[in-house]
């Protein structure tokens, strides 16, 4: 045997080893099913943490989110409560002067009296007047006697001109001596009615129903005529006048018979009707106020002319308007805006139109319905479109 014809052996035990395909199929399904399982347990990795990140992300929005209070617009009262100073007056009030001169006799009314019209105030003592009317009437007889004897003169030369008596030139003067002797009758009766009236003004009467609120003079002082002194002043408090001013905004709601309640400071649990009577018919350009007077019955006679006063007015304001507090509103560039939260949780920024501030709260005229959620106590921050959440009522 030659040794280039040989060939090496391995041994048994280096043998490869065969696998018939029924040993392969064995072998090749446990990998893929270990497979499988890997990329499950992969896709669930990833799935959970995608959840995580999703929820994290919307709770942190959720956070973000600002939460507002909200109100809903009320609507307006037809009645609108105005409160106001005013000041009592009597319905009328007169000083009393004399019309004639001479000394105070005597009084009979003192301050706080009732009395009537008609009623004697005072007596005015007059010696000169009474001299002087004495005189007239003196000198009116005297006239008179003038007149009645040109009269009489004037009748018998009218019928001896007539049968031709006498001539046309004496019956003139007879005729003219009798006018001018009626003429001075007429003077002189003039004269002592002028002082009969004087006469009459010794008598200090009372010039309507009312009560004594002065009384500046007393027996024995010295009345001069004319002289703007006065004797007593009246006034009559029932009813009472009060003049209060309304300002401008609301003068046009003021008409004649608006109700109003008086009160007083030292009587707190007490109102007294009143109501408009009259006003002044134009804007003060000063105050820019509305003069108004009112009438209260003041039949028990309670109220004293001259208090001080707090007038209720009870407007009546149109319809259609909503009120809101004043804490709602936005000062914007565009104007006064109000934030308002849609039903899908958006703000929207809308304009609105004040028609009357009345003090903690505000009367729109445009803008707001009784169905808009405005937010109260809007943030500087606070931007249409924004997500608000509305904060839970208690």
């Amino acid at each position: 045997m030659t040794q280039g014809t040989l060939k090496p052996t391995k041994p048994l035990d280096q043998q490869p080893p065969t696998f018939d395909k029924t040993s392969r199929k064995g072998f090749k399904l446990p990998f893929l099913a270990g497979g499988a399982l890997f990329i499950a347990v992969a896709i669930m990795g990833i799935y959970s943490r995608t959840t995580s990140e999703t929820g994290l992300q919307q709770r942190s929005d959720e956070a973000a989110q600002m939460v507002v209070s909200v109100i809903h617009p009320e609507k307006a009262s037809t009645t609108i409560p105005l409160q106001l100073p005013g000041q009592t007056r009597a319905y009328i009030e007169a000083p009393i002067f004399a019309q004639t001169t001479g000394y105070l006799k005597k009084w009979y009314f003192d301050i706080g009296a009732k009395v009537k019209a008609g009623d004697v105030l005072a007596e005015i003592d007059t010696p000169q007047v009474d001299q002087q009317f004495n005189q007239a009437r003196a000198q009116l007889k005297v006239a008179e006697a003038a007149r009645d004897l040109g009269e009489i003169t004037y009748k018998r030369d009218q019928d001896l001109y007539n049968r031709r008596v006498i001539a046309a030139q004496d019956f003139d003067t007879a005729a003219d001596t009798y006018r001018q002797s009626q003429a001075t009758v007429n003077v002189d009766q003039a004269s002592v009615n002028a002082l009969e009236a004087l006469e009459n003004f010794k008598i200090v009467r009372a010039p309507f129903d009312g009560i004594v609120t002065e009384r500046d003079t007393d027996i024995g002082a010295y009345v001069p005529s004319g002289s703007g002194v006065q004797l007593f002043r009246m006034a009559k408090t029932s009813p009472l006048r009060v003049y209060i001013n309304v300002p401008q905004t609301f003068a046009r709601f003021v008409k004649e018979g608006t109700q109003a309640d008086l009160t007083l400071n030292e009587l707190p649990n007490r109102k007294f009707p009143a109501h408009v009577t009259n006003t002044a018919g134009a804007i003060d350009p000063t105050s820019r106020t509305l003069l108004t007077e009112l009438e209260v019955p003041n039949e028990t006679g309670e109220l004293f002319p001259g208090a001080y006063a707090q007038i209720n007015l009870k407007l009546q304001g149109e319809t259609g308007l909503v009120t809101v507090p004043s804490n709602v509103l936005l000062f914007r560039s565009e104007g006064t805006a109000v934030g308002i939260v849609r039903p899908d949780g958006k703000v929207e920024i809308k304009k609105v139109v004040i028609n009357r501030d009345l003090g903690d709260k505000l009367q729109i005229s445009q803008g707001l319905s009784e169905s808009d959620q405005v937010v109260l106590n809007p943030s500087d921050g606070l931007t249409d479109g924004m997500n608000v959440k509305i904060a839970a009522t208690r």
